[in-house]
């Protein structure tokens, strides 16, 4: 799985936030609080609703600050290797494949802890772009990387490398991609995949409290507009075709080849596949809703609607009939009533 770093890296004044980042979807969690040497008895559970293949195991471990201020996780029966001497807060791309049902999570506190360790225990599901993941690895800890996968479809992305303290090593399946002592912007070319990134403080960072984030915006972004909008449209006097167009941005300011769908229940278009289109209207009385999908090599596409009203005028002559038809109305209402009144 091959990754090509690319483009940018620059000092984080230069770096606008991934606002749109946010973390994998959440497949259950546990937390509790426990004195030293104990043990969750009974264990919490884990209701797992889906099959999984794999997962991403976070914790966030609080109480003392010393090297046993720890906890180890275990999940049941499930064959997976535990989780042992955590603190501060990180994640861990787990290859395992669970089935759906009900796991029990054991987590017991060091009997040389301190004070009470307090933990929060999450399991989530492998996530593409945009996410967001950020840890803390105190300097007392023994636990001095994390790991976390990603499903990248093919294309450049932006990650966010952040630091708060200390340094690390920041690698791209298994690939160096430096040591992070300032908060940098990457831009990364990725193959479509499974991709493993890993904040690793075993040797930078070593004997330092270590805050870290890494933010993976989402591919670019498309902006579609329909420009010229229809005017009422009537058929039956001649007046049936509109011509439409399609403006498009891109979020990051390129200008790449955008292709163009247009689409409508009824009604005819002279091309489908044109940045600007005529639709003739059909006959009768009616809201028609054009759409037009714009899309562009790794980009998200975006999509436009314009409501157009068809309303056709009534001919002359039917129109002469029917103030004929209203007036002779009026007169025998009138008759009516005077022969109501005679009558009285």
């Amino acid at each position: 799985m091959a990754v090509i770093l690319a483009l940018l890296i620059a000092q984080s004044a230069s770096i606008l936030p991934l606002a749109e980042a946010d973390r994998p979807r959440n497949l259950g969690n546990v937390s509790g609080t426990l004195n030293p040497g104990d043990v969750t008895d009974p264990p919490p559970t884990w209701q797992l609703n889906e099959d999984t293949l794999d997962f991403v195991f976070y914790y966030k471990i609080t109480g003392g600050s010393g090297p046993d201020d720890v906890v180890t996780v275990t999940i049941g029966d499930s064959g997976i290797p535990s989780w042992q001497s955590l603190m501060g807060e990180g994640w861990e791309y787990c290859e395992c494949a669970l089935d759906a049902g009900s796991y029990s999570v054991t987590v017991q506190a060091s009997a040389g802890a301190t004070a009470p360790v307090s933990f929060e225990i999450g399991f989530y599901a492998v996530p593409e772009p945009p996410v967001d993941f950020s840890g803390r690895i105190p300097a007392s800890s023994n636990v001095r990387y994390s790991d976390f996968a990603v499903l990248i479809p093919a294309g450049s992305y932006t990650l966010l490398v952040g630091l708060e303290t200390g340094t690390y090593e920041f690698l791209v399946d298994d690939e160096s991609k430096g040591v992070v002592t300032q908060t940098l912007e990457l831009s990364v070319e990725f193959e479509e995949g499974l991709h493993v990134l890993t904040v690793d403080a075993r040797v930078e960072g070593l004997g330092n409290d270590v805050g870290w984030s890494v933010q993976i915006q989402g591919p670019p972004q498309l902006e579609v507009s329909i420009v010229n909008p229809c005017p009422v449209l009537n058929p039956e006097s001649g007046q049936s075709v509109c011509v439409i167009g399609a403006e498009v941005t891109a979020s990051d300011g390129s200008q790449p080849s955008v292709s163009y769908l247009w689409n409508a229940a009824e009604g005819a278009f002279n091309s489908t596949t044109s940045q600007w289109v005529e639709w003739t209207a059909p006959l009768g009385v009616a809201e028609f809703t054009l759409t037009v999908e714009a899309s562009a090599p790794g980009y998200l596409s975006d999509t436009d609607s314009l409501t157009v009203q068809v309303a056709p005028e009534f001919p002359s002559a039917a129109l002469t009939l029917l103030m004929a038809a209203a007036l002779a109305i009026v007169s025998f209402t009138r008759r009516q009533r005077r022969t109501t009144h005679s009558a009285q």
